[in-house]
């Protein structure tokens, strides 16, 4: 009789633990913002509803980190559209749009060029996770005069969202396949901080 106790309570044990995995891997992601046109989101704080539609963010921060030169750019944006306001687990949309302007060599001040492939993307954010993948690559051809000149592009990029005023979307050491050549780099990272500017109060559940 006391077997057959453990047993059952190791049973109603093992369905609770299921259940709970159930839950978790089932949890929405929810679009909320001040401006939203859906119904008022709970949990984001008063004044907050359902929002579908374009996130646009901008960077300062935009940096090419490699072993023949870092570069850095003044100003990057994006745009990405939200197919929905609430996913279970994803929400998926596609980026539309991606710029690099002000961009030159750290130090040595080298004007670049940076032409972006291959748009649009995919995107899918889980939670407050944003990735961003393209089968031939997203990414872009930088060229700095004779320093540098090669196309970086990355199958998939994941970006960590904080929400916050404003809410910002960071890449930290995504790795860039590349070209091999003279003038293209042994290795190659992204890295850059968005700020969401539109729409107003973004807040991701």
């Amino acid at each position: 009789m006391k077997y057959i106790k453990i047993v059952g309570l190791a049973a109603v044990a093992a369905m609770a633990i299921m259940a709970f995995v159930g839950a978790a891997s089932a949890s929405a992601t929810q679009l909320c913002a001040t401006t939203g046109t859906g119904a008022e989101c709970a949990g984001s704080g008063a004044g907050k509803f359902e929002y579908e539609g374009a996130v646009t963010g901008t960077s300062t921060n935009a940096t090419l980190a490699t072993n023949l030169a870092n570069v850095v750019c003044e100003h990057s944006e994006t745009t990405l559209n939200a197919e929905a306001s609430t996913g279970s687990p994803v929400i998926t949309g596609t980026v539309s749009a991606l710029s690099f302007t002000g961009c030159k060599t750290e130090g040595t001040n080298i004007a670049c060029t940076v032409t972006v492939r291959n748009l649009p993307y995919h995107s899918e954010l889980s939670g407050t996770t944003l990735t961003v993948t393209d089968p031939s690559g997203a990414g872009a051809k930088v060229v700095c005069g004779l320093v540098l000149s090669c196309e970086f592009l990355t199958p998939e990029a994941n970006l960590a969202v904080v929400n916050g005023s404003p809410t910002v979307a960071k890449a930290e050491g995504v790795e860039l396949e590349h070209e091999a050549g003279l003038t293209c780099p042994a290795t190659a990272e992204w890295n850059a901080t968005y700020a969401v500017t539109a729409p107003t109060g973004l807040t991701v559940l």
